[in-house]
């Protein structure tokens, strides 16, 4: 849905700094909604994941308009495939530092999705592809690959270290809010140096983009907390999206699957199915 978004925004000419702080805006409210009341404690400063929280807010103000902006320069299909190679990062982690298992059916699944992102995503040959590839393009995908993984192993660290326990929603919504007064600060100067300021187009924006941003990294802070390993989720978060998104493109846009993307999807399939066998309870 992310990438899908995105996209309109550079269809409809939508500043992405200002709909991403609208979107922030949701983020918080309809936690509150959830809680019933404001999602952003008090006390936030002594909570014991208000650090991890603070760095999340930058990464996620910075993370998503480089997110953006490589989605529109350098294209989709580069983007996700570089981006969610970013799931090495975290699964490495786990396991090398905080023991997760090693298992042959792991290590097969990870493959598997590494192999599927590539084939999901390649675009089809064509007669007029040309060995030259202007290599400036890749320094987007590779900024969003390394802090998409860095995002993913503070919510690993945070919850191995149980820093947020039972305050998933707190530490989520502490995370956009911290990130949305960033954000506003940013735009607010860029608006007194000559930028125009957030329209309706930016409004609507924001909040089409705040639900799914705030569910995808609310349930993976959730199913960490309730004892997932980061080496399992983060790949069947990363590989489960990618044959989602192949197949409903398929079926509701009637995009075009190629042979090397069927391939993908198969890959995919097959990785899910592998990585779950290591599921215990």
């Amino acid at each position: 849905m992310l990438a899908i978004i995105f996209k309109y925004f550079s269809k409809y000419s939508v500043d992405n700094l200002q709909a991403i702080i609208v979107n922030y805006i949701v983020c918080v409210s309809f936690a509150s909604v959830l809680i019933g009341g404001i999602a952003v404690p008090l006390d936030l400063l002594e909570r014991p994941w208000w650090p991890m929280s603070l760095i999340l807010a930058i990464l996620f103000i910075t993370g998503f308009n480089i997110m953006a902006i490589s989605f529109q320069r350098s294209g989709v299909a580069l983007t996700a495939i570089i981006q969610k190679m970013s799931l090495v990062l975290p699964a490495s982690l786990a396991i090398a530092f905080y023991g997760e298992a090693l298992t042959i059916t792991k290590v097969l699944g990870i493959l598997l999705a590494l192999s599927a992102i590539f084939l999901v995503n390649r675009p089809p040959a064509t007669d007029d592809d040309e060995t030259t590839f202007d290599r400036s393009l890749l320094i987007w995908p590779l900024l969003t690959f390394a802090l998409s993984g860095i995002i993913e192993i503070i919510l690993f660290i945070s919850e191995a270290h149980g820093l947020v326990g039972e305050d998933g929603t707190l530490f989520t919504a502490s995370s956009f809010a911290q990130a949305a007064i960033l954000g506003f600060i940013y735009a607010t100067y860029l608006i007194l140096k000559g930028n125009r300021a957030p329209g309706v187009k930016e409004l609507v924006g924001g909040i089409v983009l705040g639900l799914p941003n705030y569910l995808s990294i609310y349930l993976l802070v959730l199913l960490l907390s309730q004892g997932w390993e980061g080496s399992l989720l983060f790949p069947l978060n990363s590989i489960g999206i990618l044959v989602l998104t192949a197949v409903v493109g398929f079926v509701l846009y009637r995009e075009p699957i190629h042979r090397s993307n069927f391939t993908g999807i198969l890959l995919g399939i097959a990785a899910i199915i592998l990585l779950s066998l290591n599921i215990v309870g």
